[in-house]
């Protein structure tokens, strides 16, 4: 759908992959189409955020990951004026019985980004370690130097922030 709606072929795509054996199937489906795979070994949260950025080569994250992830996930895209599509996934009965009892009643709902994020948002993402969004902390003898990336929807503000912070 992707390719198509891209007016590109699959093997003209790259898709976003966190490696994990969870995600084999997920992998072999994107093989069969003949889609590049940018694997990623942690911050599925920033690889999602990199499908909206210019500079990275990734058109689509694919996934399976929790539901806070997905939610910062959706109010970051949102900020950045993208799209994001989600289902819940239910590994036992115990977490069906879960979510019916915190209100839900279609189980098998397809999210939007409507859904997920309400109004107006913030996203701030200060990094401990160095990652492709934001460097991590350095140690400067007295002080502290922290990255954080900021967007807010109604502003349109996208920025990375220098902090220095005294020991």
């Amino acid at each position: 759908i992707l390719s198509d709606a891209k007016n590109t072929s699959p093997n003209n795509l790259t898709a976003c992959v966190l490696e994990r054996p969870r995600h084999d199937q997920i992998v072999d489906a994107l093989n069969s189409m003949g889609v590049k795979i940018n694997f990623i070994t942690d911050g599925d949260v920033s690889g999602v955020i990199s499908v909206a950025d210019p500079n990275m080569e990734n058109d689509i994250y694919l996934g399976i990951g929790g539901g806070p992830e997905g939610v910062l996930a959706a109010a970051a895209l949102k900020c950045m004026g993208c799209q994001m599509q989600t289902r819940l996934l239910f590994y036992d009965k115990d977490e069906e019985n879960r979510a019916k009892k915190l209100g839900l009643k279609n189980l098998n709902k397809k999210y939007n980004i409507q859904d997920m994020v309400k109004g107006d948002v913030i996203f701030c993402a200060t990094g401990v370690t160095d990652g492709d969004i934001v460097k991590g902390i350095k140690d400067l003898g007295n002080n502290f130097e922290t990255e954080t990336f900021v967007l807010h929807k109604n502003s349109n503000t996208n920025k990375k922030i220098k902090n220095i912070i005294k020991k």
